[in-house]
């Protein structure tokens, strides 16, 4: 017997009720290893993020929902005697907590959850008092409903929808369209609307944030890209074609390796690269290529305390090796087994 529409809608609100115990548990897991000082040592704009959240509702408008988000969290938990400090931190947590169980949806084997967990990158959501660990999510959650589209159970829509909301956590997400484009262009059924309407939202919900909320923040102009030749305004701190700069790149993907070891990703995804074979990890490559790419061009006003923003630029590169990985592992195990 076929089972109901009300049984089906049943098990749906209990599905998504069980998950939210164990994003508690999983949030506080993360805030105490974010206390450990060698887990997470340093905290780039912490202090600033921390004086944002203390003040009345002023957004950063690079990073406006998240800026609202930790004001919100800060704002539940003040009459419990937190601070703002580690009510931002409990924010990323909560954000990390949210993000193992993305992963898990988009792979449950160990080594895809090893390869993706144990990175640089990840230390973000590890109660991290930044701004970094709510776009993170949404970018992965975005590639995860790129990956439903692809396969044919979900529409468009919710990967517009996750990547415009990424946007409006902190704006670097836009570098990711470029994947979202290519995978619109394949598909010559596309219903416009299903891009329109999130776009739409996007700008309708960032012109409201600029009405309501009080804001500050550097400006987004060709001034926060790496100079190419000369050193234009106050706070750059050398040229794009300079050592300081590759070395600082070179610490940066350093700092969002896998276990912050060796950078070897890039390497092992050319030599992997045959396996790139389907839409979906075809996709993620190009996310890849724009995490490099801007992170490249942008200008690390911070030094080497912007370790946290650029090593986003391993999100997209260790969901794809992770999936190359396990399917390297698994025909060795395969041929193995025959042999």
């Amino acid at each position: 017997m076929q089972p109901t529409t009300s049984t089906h809608s049943y098990k749906t609100v209990l599905f998504w009720l069980s998950r939210i115990p164990l994003t508690i548990v999983l949030a506080l897991f993360l805030f105490w290893l974010g206390q450990i000082d060698w887990i997470m040592p340093y905290t780039g704009d912490g202090h600033y993020t921390e004086e944002l959240a203390e003040k009345d509702w002023v957004v950063l408008m690079h990073s406006s929902l998240t800026t609202i988000m930790h004001k919100t969290v800060y704002t539940i938990l003040k009459p419990w005697g937190w601070s703002a400090w580690n009510a931002i931190s409990l924010s990323s947590s909560l954000a990390g907590a949210i993000a193992l169980q993305v992963l898990f949806s988009l792979s449950r084997h160990p080594l895809f959850l090893i390869i993706n967990i144990l990175s640089g990158s990840f230390l973000v959501f590890v109660g991290e008092v930044e701004s970094y660990a709510w776009v993170n999510l949404f970018l992965l959650l975005s590639f995860l409903a790129t990956e439903r589209y692809l396969t044919g159970r979900w529409p468009l829509w919710p990967a517009a929808a996750f990547i415009f909301i990424a946007a409006l956590f902190h704006m670097l997400a836009l570098f990711y369209l470029p994947g979202l484009f290519w995978v619109m262009r394949r598909n010559p059924k596309l219903k416009p609307w299903e891009f329109l309407v999130p776009f739409v939202g996007f700008i309708t919900l960032s012109i409201a944030i600029i009405l309501i909320f009080p804001r500050e923040g550097p400006d987004l102009d060709m001034g926060r890209l790496t100079p190419l030749f000369n050193i234009n305004r106050k706070g750059q701190l050398f040229t794009f074609f300079s050592l300081s700069h590759w070395e600082l790149l070179s610490y940066f993907h350093w700092k969002g390796s896998f276990l912050q070891l060796f950078p070897i990703e890039i390497p092992l995804l050319i030599l992997l690269r045959t396996r790139i074979n389907t839409a979906f990890r075809q996709y993620l490559l190009i996310c890849s290529i724009m995490g490099l790419l801007w992170t490249t061009v942008w200008h690390p006003d911070l030094g080497r305390l912007d370790w946290d923003l650029f090593s986003q630029m391993f999100i997209p590169i260790h969901v794809l090796l992770g999936f190359l990985a396990t399917d390297f592992i698994h025909e060795r195990y395969i041929t193995l087994k025959k042999a």
